[in-house]
């Protein structure tokens, strides 16, 4: 299921957005905060989440006061990019779906995913099943990201082909220096 509705929290311990057009760009932030006992620390994960391909592929994990969380990490990335609230366990299944899903070609959520799960405590997940389609047209589709070297770019095409196999999978990769490539996007 491809929908990004679920706007409303399950407890008010927990919030969660994230771009409203996730499935259609294939990346995005997902940001759920576990708000502590008399609401003054927040706990925070970011999870850039690429439904596409890669799963989790940045992860972050932040203790803050509520006021700093407010204006730096919620008001920054509501401002920067166009995010909806969803409902904090659908938030978890999406990121512990795309990690499942970007497994199976071999490729691992970032080093800091177990810590950014910590804000997923006290979100039963089991409660709320949810299956999303992961891919693009039935396949992984790999695009390369303006982090990316053009060393890693072929690592990760290189891998798609041992593990999918020839026809499986499709790729958008600019060749070039990760400086060229950003500029592009610029």
């Amino acid at each position: 299921m491809n929908d990004s509705s679920g706007a409303q929290a399950c407890s008010p311990t927990h919030e969660a957005f994230w771009p409203e057009d996730i499935f259609h760009q294939g990346i995005g932030w997902v940001v759920v905060a576990r708000f502590k006992p008399r609401g003054r620390r927040v706990l925070v994960g970011v999870f850039l989440v690429d439904v596409f391909c890669l799963g989790v592929k940045m992860a972050i994990y932040e203790k803050c006061d509520a006021q700093d969380y407010a204006r730096r990490i919620r008001d920054h990335y509501r401002s920067k990019f166009p995010m909806v609230p969803v409902d904090p366990r659908v938030a978890r299944q999406l990121a512990e779906q795309a990690v499942q899903y970007a497994q199976a070609p071999g490729f691992p959520p970032h080093p800091d995913y177990e810590k950014a799960t910590r804000v997923f405590e006290g979100l039963p997940a089991e409660r709320c099943i949810r299956q999303f389609t992961f891919g693009q047209e039935g396949k992984p589709f790999y695009r390369r990201g303006p982090r990316e070297t053009e060393e890693q770019a072929r690592r990760i095409v290189r891998q798609l082909e041992m593990r999918c196999g020839p026809g499986n999978y499709n790729y958008l990769v600019m060749l070039g220096d990760a400086a060229d490539i950003n500029r592009a996007f610029d």
